[in-house]
């Protein structure tokens, strides 16, 4: 059995109310009998009981079933997959649980497949809930031919989803208590606008004005709890990152074998690359695509980048950092610039990191101002960086004595060295046939 906490984003305080008014404690089937659903009803229907817009709902049982179903069937229209659901799913509404506590998901391995328990609080955000169940429900279509591992679903492709389905469905994907009882006919008014509004919009908007997650990031794990702002950039850059994989050729097909191929690998890159194999050869042929994808998306204006000439001077700059050298002991240090090689070879790790990291960085501001043309080059150069120092910090920091045997360390410093050299070349073939800047004005300013 494997017990599976998921935390789908920061609590946000709200007064529990209702909890003492419950109705009797039900037990709900949904129409497809996937979804077994537990919980008190509500204990009454009245006119002024709850805000349509609110954005939270307060859970019932034969609801909750009814909007398991809707959020099934649009994610399953997303990824064109009929309903051959093979593990039934186990929610409790549980009213002691605090307001707006994330769903606890339990993924339970038997003798004839997969089974899922949910536990949900009483009143919980709308948004969180969907994030709940396309959770489970990934999880659900990842262990259809598992074996005892489950799935371990990245929070990028749960959220990514979950943010996709909400704001390009044109209605809610969550129903709530009905507003009205006349006649004993339960009656909720719903408004629907005839203008689709763009479903990046917000997503936009929020990465224009923050700098959105590169892919790597993309698969960190967060604090608990996790900055707003954080989370909010985040959810926008997941929501694009799978909505430009879904319209890849053959994009949707695609993901869903890249759930299939989850639990056979023991980290999601493996399977995603497995999966993605024919667009995406190497993690950094990701990033790259990435890198484009960025800079179309958030609209940047031709004006305001530099020029070819400008770019590749800053981003010789940027590739050859000063530092303090020293001939030897008895000489003051002297302020000079070290390529990003030299610094890979003669250095020791620890202290080389820190200037690398900010290599990255100022990689990254000169991505946002470079023209489309050349953001491949310097995403690979940033890339590059990025790759060898989470490789580095897995095989540590010791390298191998001369005369001694080559340690895993020293094959990973050569390999990175020769690609740079390779960029190197590419970055120097692109300064023959651009030239140098026309004159001093055109500089970059730091």
């Amino acid at each position: 059995m494997k017990t599976i906490a998921i935390v789908l984003g920061p609590l946000i305080a709200f007064a529990a109310h209702g909890a003492l008014n419950a109705g009797p404690v039900v037990t709900a089937r949904s129409s497809t009998g996937q979804f077994v659903i537990r919980g008190p009803t509500l204990s009454q229907i009245s006119t002024n009981y709850s805000d349509p817009n609110s954005t939270f709902v307060e859970l019932d049982p034969n609801i909750l079933a009814v909007n398991c179903e809707r959020i099934k069937q649009a994610l399953l229209r997303e990824l064109v997959m009929a309903d051959v659901w093979r593990g039934h799913i186990y929610a409790e509404i549980n009213s002691s649980l605090p307001t707006n506590q994330s769903p606890v998901i339990v993924a339970k391995a038997f003798t004839d497949g997969w089974q899922y328990q949910m536990e949900l609080p009483r009143w919980i955000e709308r948004s969180k809930l969907v994030r709940g169940l396309i959770q489970v429900m990934l999880m659900e279509i990842a262990n259809r031919n598992a074996g005892l591992r489950s799935a371990d679903i990245p929070l990028w492709l749960s959220e990514g989803l979950a943010q996709h389905l909400i704001h390009s469905s044109e209605v809610g994907l969550v129903f709530t208590q009905p507003q009205w009882n006349v006649n004993r006919v339960n009656i909720s008014w719903r408004a629907r606008q005839a203008l689709r509004r763009d479903p990046l919009e917000d997503a936009r908007e929020r990465l224009r004005s923050h700098a959105a997650f590169t892919f790597a990031k993309l698969g960190d794990s967060f604090p608990d709890p996790v900055p707003e702002e954080t989370w909010k950039t985040f959810q926008a850059s997941a929501q694009l990152f799978v909505s430009q994989l879904l319209v890849l050729p053959g994009g949707r097909a695609t993901l869903v074998e890249t759930l299939y191929e989850l639990p056979l690998y023991l980290n999601w890159q493996s399977a995603f690359l497995n999966a993605f194999r024919a667009q995406f050869p190497r993690l950094l042929d990701v990033e790259k695509w990435w890198a484009v994808i960025l800079v179309r998306f958030t609209g940047q204006d031709p004006s305001h980048a530099w020029s070819q000439p400008v770019v590749l001077q800053k981003l010789d700059e940027t590739l050859h950092p000063y530092a303090l050298v020293s001939g030897n002991r008895r000489d003051m240090p002297r302020r000079t610039r070290l390529s990003v090689q030299q610094i890979i070879t003669d250095w020791e790790y620890l202290r080389q990191r820190i200037a690398l990291k900010e290599v990255a960085s100022q990689l990254l501001v000169v991505r946002f101002r470079t023209p489309p043309e050349l953001v491949a080059l310097v995403e690979d150069y940033r890339a590059t960086i990025e790759d060898y120092l989470g490789k580095r910090d897995q095989v540590g920091v010791a390298r191998s004595l001369p005369g001694l045997p080559a340690m895993r360390a020293d094959f990973l410093v050569r390999d990175v060295v020769k690609r740079l050299d390779d960029l190197d070349v590419a970055r120097t073939e692109a300064l023959a046939t651009n030239g140098p800047p026309v004159s001093a004005s055109a500089r970059p300013t730091k």
